[in-house]
């Protein structure tokens, strides 16, 4: 159960702020980040369609391994413009996606405007706005490792726990280690130091190729 459409969404959150950001300057490309698709270069037939194909490698991947899915109702964690809910919206009766842009979301409702089973969220909540023991299936990719603190990875990984039902399935993707030379991240706190000068967004991402996107990791034991 959903308890509001956008409950605890606070704007001025710095995960917002900055995932808005990208909604506005490339949304696609933000969430599946290819060379040569930046800069509006995803055509969105071929965006989803990614989508179809990593939801049937999942299911797969699931079965090949003696894992039992219940297709009721799934969860999709930081779900950008709707990408892999949309794609398991095919498998699972109804679909919930969540995500920390309101921006995001927007689109995702717009991209999705045609799939009854899907919902769409936004929430900056750390504490998910679902019931305990709500979902049959909990799924993240690609999102986990952007946020900034190992703190609140683990936080997100056991709201996974609290709102799957038992016997519910859990599948994420996350980064185990961010190389020495990846951990600076210079790109994405110039993007931090020049965005508080005032310099337009579009300028620091069009002309000088940067992003507010960061990397983390935890290793497999602490997780």
């Amino acid at each position: 159960m959903v308890s509001n459409s956008s409950t605890n969404l606070d704007s001025l959150h710095p995960l917002t702020a900055k995932w808005n950001a990208m909604a506005e300057l490339d949304p696609l490309w933000a969430i599946l980040s290819d060379p040569e698709k930046k800069f509006g270069r995803w055509d969105p037939q071929e965006f989803f369609l990614d989508g179809e194909r990593e939801a049937k490698r999942v299911a797969r991947m699931c079965e090949a391994n003696g894992v039992n899915v219940s297709y009721g109702k799934m969860l999709d964690f930081g779900c950008g413009v709707g990408r892999m809910t949309r794609a398991f919206s095919q498998y699972f009766r109804s679909c919930v996606g969540i995500d920390v842009s309101e921006k995001m979301v927007e689109l995702a409702r717009k991209y999705n405007a045609n799939r009854p089973h899907c919902e769409f969220v936004a929430s900056a909540s750390e504490t998910m706005p679902f019931e305990d023991a709500t979902f049959d299936f909990v799924f993240s990719v690609l999102v986990l490792q952007h946020l900034p603190k190992k703190s609140m990875i683990l936080g997100y990984i056991s709201e996974f726990i609290r709102v799957a039902k038992n016997g519910g399935v859990m599948v994420f993707q996350l980064t185990n280690e961010v190389p020495l030379r990846q951990r600076i991240q210079g790109r994405r706190r110039l993007w931090s130091l020049l965005s508080l000068l005032g310099v337009p967004k579009d300028l620091l991402f069009r002309m000088l190729g940067l992003t507010p996107i960061q990397m983390n990791g935890i290793s497999r034991g602490k997780v």
